[in-house]
């Protein structure tokens, strides 16, 4: 069966610069990225800070005016974070079921319609306002399962970036955004600890 993403994503330079760039996650896989990453931790701009500021980020992502509410607004804050907490489990951090089941409850509200042909199956997102945007999310979701490129959506280990990247190595064993920024610190900060653990083993 083939599921296809009935939208259309504008792709423009970023508002917020990664620390190395990445290629970005294929096909509307890339959508689910960018959702994530419009807001840069720790202390970054969230894009979508402000209900009127989620508004013009949703008509400037998907191309589609909805109107933005505050609730809408912590709706879609309240996806993204557990959509960060839930691709820690790429990287092998152990992320907790509860993660899921509220991911589930979040997207559960916009249903989806399948739509057949000759040639196989698509989904189409049958609802409107901001469950219109959380459908388009789990469809990408669920062609990316069945592509085979989910996994390799990750956040970098780093608790301090956290940011979404698409893993292109060829082992797709990459935990970090940039193995020459976020991954050079980590194992300098593991190279000290273990250092100063060895000198207090020796003193």
């Amino acid at each position: 069966m083939r599921i296809l993403v009935t939208w259309t994503m504008k792709i423009g330079p970023p508002e917020m610069t990664e620390t190395v760039p990445r290629t970005p996650a294929p096909g509307s896989l890339a959508l689910v990225q960018k959702f994530i990453n419009s807001t840069e931790m720790p202390d970054g701009v969230d894009e979508l800070r402000t209900a009127q500021l989620a508004g013009s980020w949703l008509r400037d992502t998907i191309g589609i005016d909805l109107t933005v509410s505050e609730k809408d607004r912590e709706q879609l804050i309240s996806t993204r974070e557990l959509l960060r907490d839930l691709l820690e489990a790429h990287t092998g951090e152990n992320v907790d079921p509860a993660v899921s089941v509220r991911l589930e409850s979040l997207l559960g509200r916009a249903p989806l319609r399948p739509v057949l042909t000759a040639e196989g199956a698509t989904l189409t997102v049958n609802c409107r306002g901001i469950d219109s945007f959380l459908g388009m999310i789990s469809t990408a979701i669920v062609e990316a399962t069945l592509l085979g490129t989910w996994n390799r959506l990750k956040v970098c280990r780093s608790e301090a970036c956290r940011w979404a990247y698409f893993d292109h190595s060829k082992n797709g064993r990459s935990c970090w955004c940039s193995m020459r920024g976020c991954g050079a610190r980590d194992k300098a900060r593991t190279y000290r600890a273990r250092q100063r653990a060895g000198a207090a083993t020796t003193a």
